[in-house]
């Protein structure tokens, strides 16, 4: 019981400790940082549209100090309408980054990184307290490396215009995975094979797609729906799949490669149908659980749009039409991952701890 409070006293101090480094930071910044002293109210107007839908314009006057430019005082308005997601109501205590535009400060964004540390604090002490020192090193600097390539491709990507996207993507998921379970799972055949058996599902299930779209010639996908691409959409479509099937791919199998390795260690010298079957029954069991995870995050991240769309009037067709259309495509794609890599680490597995079995024999 001791050290179930300590850890939570753990958890609750790298969280505060994170929440209060995002609160007097502004000394970090460049550009003006305020915080809101004193809010007024100077109108409110309501109104609805031919659908229904009400709304209300309000005009603030916030008293603002700036923390980063000598605790000087200074008055802004800010417009906003509630429905708009970029415009914010905003409250005595709220930190704003600010703006100078010929000469008076304007209200460029709330700032949020106090937020973003804390949840950061709760979730690095989490998985501290949750494995090992060496792992949660490990693991970090996974985490670390991967994050700086994905970075350095998509730099890469914005400032060349003929970069050939997709085999570039391609090669950064199979460094990606091999990165990480290098890091995380160590050197040794569980690893390799997790690996092999990802790129290989990942393969197989963008081979599929492609032919599909190719036989179909894409009728019904409309890659030009994508948001803010200013390149060709379609490479990028299937460059933003590669790394979706991946992360789900590298998931289920190194949850069956684990389980077989550990029928391995309670008896080696089991037949080629054992771990075989063995493999099929845990990717069974997650199999569902998987492709309901992948569906429900596709289906946190329409909600606003479906919304959105609904209540300015458009229909149900056009809506999966526009919208859900290549959401609906990449849930498809990820989850035909996902069953391809039930038999494939299935077989990669049972064929190597198979000849690993008879060797010890």
């Amino acid at each position: 019981m001791k050290a179930s409070w300590q850890k939570m006293l753990f958890l609750a101090a790298v969280t505060i400790f994170g929440f209060l480094i995002g609160r007097f930071d502004s000394f970090c910044y460049q550009q003006p940082v305020g915080q809101v002293t004193a809010v007024r109210q100077l109108s409110v107007e309501s109104e609805t549209d031919e659908h229904g839908n009400q709304d209300r314009t309000l005009n603030q006057r916030l008293t603002v100090r700036l923390l980063n430019r000598g605790q000087r005082t200074v008055k802004v308005d800010n417009n906003l309408t509630v429905s708009q997601a970029e415009s914010d109501q905003y409250r005595v205590g709220d930190q704003i980054l600010m703006k100078k535009v010929s000469g008076d400060y304007q209200i460029d964004m709330l700032k949020r990184d106090s937020l973003l540390f804390a949840l950061l604090g709760l979730l690095l002490s989490g998985l501290y307290l949750s494995m090992s020192r060496r792992k949660f090193s490990f693991l970090m600097l996974a985490v670390l490396i991967n994050a700086l390539l994905f970075l350095a491709t998509i730099l890469w990507d914005a400032s060349v215009r003929s970069l050939p996207v997709l085999p570039v993507f391609a090669i950064l998921a199979v460094l990606l995975s091999a990165i990480a379970l290098r890091l995380v799972l160590g050197r040794g055949w569980q690893a390799v094979i997790t690996w092999l058996a990802t790129c290989l599902a990942t393969l197989f299930a963008l081979v599929a797609m492609a032919i599909v779209i190719a036989l179909t010639g894409a009728t019904g996908v409309h890659f030009e729906t994508m948001s803010y691409v200013t390149q060709v959409p379609q490479p990028i479509f299937y460059a933003q799949a590669v790394i979706g099937v991946l992360g789900a791919v590298m998931d289920e199998s190194g949850d069956i490669v684990a389980g077989l390795f550990g029928l391995h260690r309670e008896k080696a010298d089991r037949p080629f149908s054992d771990y075989w079957q063995g493999g099929l029954s845990i990717g069974r069991e997650i199999l569902g659980t998987l492709t309901n995870v992948l569906f429900m995050i596709f289906i946190a991240e329409t909600i606003p749009m479906v919304i959105l769309m609904l209540r300015n009037g458009n229909n149900w067709g056009y809506i999966l039409d526009q919208t859900m259309n290549l959401g609906i495509l990449q849930t498809v794609v990820s989850a035909l991952g996902i069953v391809w890599s039930v038999p494939v680490t299935a077989f990669l597995t049972a064929s190597l701890l198979t000849r690993k079995g008879r060797a010890k024999s």
